[in-house]
């Protein structure tokens, strides 16, 4: 019986520390499903996409360990800023490039879009934390 109880002990803590380096995890997977979404980030500039960046990013942030929790949240928090102030001056996301349409927006609307912007392109800290911490947590590179 002791025996038995130090193999399952064993088996516990090799499970438990397979699952800290690469192992499968909520997170890890999440991660995993999210890969695409992941290293397309920002490349589509469109409200569809950005509204897919912002969930993707919730949900790996509800899975995240305590200790990248916050970056997560962060990024998706300035990703779901931008769409909301493109949404308060009337301007989708794809219409960016539109001279007319942007010449368009009030001027008393341009720093909503403007801080909302300033705020999701400083977070290299965050992103560079993430994409560590995905290597170590999870072994999966993101590009």
């Amino acid at each position: 019986m002791r025996r038995m109880a130090l193999a399952l002990t064993g088996a516990l803590l090799s499970s438990t520390f397979l699952a800290g380096c690469g192992g499968s995890s909520a997170y890890c997977d999440t991660v995993k499903a999210s890969t695409k979404t992941l290293d397309s980030f920002g490349q589509n500039r469109t409200d569809k996409a950005f509204t897919g960046y912002a969930a993707t990013l919730e949900k790996i942030a509800a899975d995240a360990p305590a200790d990248i929790k916050a970056d997560w949240t962060t990024l998706a928090d300035v990703t779901r800023a931008v769409l909301t102030a493109h949404k308060a001056v009337g301007l989708a996301l794809e219409d960016m490039a539109n001279t007319k349409k942007v010449d368009a927006i009030d001027p008393a609307d341009l720093p909503k879009l403007n801080d909302a912007y300033q705020k999701f392109n400083n977070t290299t800290k965050q992103r560079e934390a993430i994409v560590k911490n995905v290597k170590t947590e999870c072994d999966i590179t993101l590009t």
